[in-house]
């Protein structure tokens, strides 16, 4: 996706087409008004304690294959969103449905086929962005391990972190620890991408 930042901050939601027939939700189909949802709120309300409101009753619907986003200022709930979508946090009503599956009870059949950066990546700061991304795909349990040098190298060129690869990610800057992070979700193709303001600290 391109995302534009803004001052007040943003995430982005996207549906992605994976290049092959998926046998746990079936083939995808091309964007338009009758492409099946991705993702489906109702009602979504999110309150922490203290009765303070952070998300309150979210109505969505993403059809496969297209682009959404979420802009606001901060503390307006977009992460918090993020996060009842992906069954991070639960809501405290209403629901989220996400590839067709209730979450966040459906978390363990959904999860693998979604692509993820929230709020910044979590790295291992001694290891080296390759490495980083080779414990990171090892620890997917439904990765090929015959391929997985492939799609690391592959990773790192397309954000751009070849010629950093093997620096400790510990001496990257935001931006090359965001693109390690951004290169983590794209590891595998993904029936969808949920992206968290994924151009803070990047270039223009």
């Amino acid at each position: 996706m391109s995302a534009r930042p803004t001052e007040a901050g943003e995430a982005a939601v996207t549906p992605t087409a994976a290049p092959a027939p998926d046998t746990a939700f079936g083939p995808p189909a091309p964007p338009g008004p009758l492409a099946p949802l991705v993702i489906e709120t109702d009602g979504l309300t999110k309150r922490y304690p203290g009765d303070r409101l952070a998300v309150d009753g979210l109505g969505l619907r993403v059809p496969e294959g297209s682009v959404f986003g979420f802009l606001g200022p901060n503390g307006s709930g977009k992460t918090t969103t993020i996060r009842m979508l992906l069954g991070l946090i639960a809501p405290t009503a209403g629901r989220a449905r996400v590839l067709g599956g209730e979450m966040p009870g459906a978390g363990r059949r959904v999860l693998p086929h979604v692509g993820a950066l929230i709020e910044g990546p979590a790295l291992y700061g001694f290891l080296s962005g390759r490495d980083n991304l080779r414990r990171l795909d090892a620890a997917d349990p439904t990765a090929s391990r015959a391929d997985r040098e492939r799609r690391v190298t592959e990773a790192l060129e397309r954000v751009g972190l070849t010629p950093a690869a093997h620096r400790k990610a510990r001496t990257y800057s935001l931006g090359m620890k965001q693109r390690l992070g951004l290169a983590a979700a794209l590891l595998r193709p993904r029936r969808l991408l949920v992206l968290d303001e994924p151009t803070n600290g990047l270039d223009p």
